[in-house]
């Protein structure tokens, strides 16, 4: 058999109450060319079962023991038969034509290796509901690395050609996987997002980065990684003033952080 045009990967960890929600979202989308690799990282309530009982042959489960995130992806990303690597996380929904309009991108700019889009957000933890968009061409995504993550990591798909120069997930980066994965790919090749919402993205208190790391250890290391893209990318050297905003943005009242956030451009769009 011929390899499908688009591998969408799953990883997931106990996520009964959304998997068949994010599964169904693929094996729904208008492109027909495609498999969905899901790798189910040693869950233990009902996801294996829930997984079990979706009948589609484009639908792949690889069970294996506890990898951890990281790991998890890196695996994903190998074990891929497609041309181009979408991910979805396991409790965000894609649109229907999300991966019909990022295969199109990449036909029609090889000269990217990395597209996404933008996300509808549905965050219980800030009760907030809103449609985010990121800038599109590769100059203005770039500039946005300085200040905070300028993609949704559940609107990412790339070229698998990446795995043959050695560039994939690194299993050993604990958190923020996605964004030390980007930084190494857009030093290599051009990068983009779509101008348009292709994923429902939910933040919430009990995703894997929130109830994995502290508030502060995300934000050391976004700071960290910021500012290796404001020298990676030769961005001026005023922009160092982000990663050190994120250094005071914890002392200052909840009350009005949310409107610094947004004024500042620092809401970060990376693992959920």
């Amino acid at each position: 058999m011929n390899p499908p045009k688009v591998t969408a990967i799953i990883t997931v960890y106990n996520e009964q109450q959304w998997i068949r929600c994010a599964v169904d979202s693929l094996l729904n989308q208008s492109l027909r060319d495609i498999e969905v690799l899901v790798l189910d990282d040693g869950s233990d309530d009902d996801t294996p079962a829930i997984l079990d009982s979706i009948d589609d042959d484009r639908l792949q489960v690889v069970r294996c023991g506890r990898l951890g995130r990281a790991a998890a992806l890196a695996r994903a990303v190998e074990l891929a038969t497609g041309r181009y690597i979408a991910n979805l996380d396991a409790d965000d929904v894609a649109y229907p034509d999300r991966l019909r309009d990022q295969a199109a991108f990449l036909d029609a700019n090889p000269d990217h290796a990395w597209i996404g889009g933008g996300e509808e957000r549905e965050d219980t933890q800030r009760d907030e509901h809103y449609v985010r968009l990121y800038p599109e061409s590769d100059a203005d995504v770039r500039r946005m690395s300085a200040k905070c993550i300028p993609y949704c990591h559940s609107a990412v798909t790339f070229r698998k050609s990446l795995l043959d120069q050695g560039l994939n997930y690194d299993p050993d980066q604990p958190f923020l996987i996605d964004f030390e994965f980007f930084l190494r790919v857009a030093a290599r090749h051009k990068v983009a997002n779509l101008p348009h919402a292709v994923v429902k993205r939910r933040a919430h208190a009990k995703s894997y980065f929130q109830r994995s790391f502290t508030y502060g250890q995300q934000n050391r290391e976004l700071s960290r990684l910021c500012r290796i893209a404001r020298r990676q990318f030769n961005l001026p050297v005023w922009m160092e003033a982000y990663p050190l905003a994120r250094t005071v943005y914890p002392m200052i009242p909840a009350a009005i952080k949310t409107p610094i956030r947004r004024a500042l451009g620092l809401d970060e769009g990376g693992e959920s």
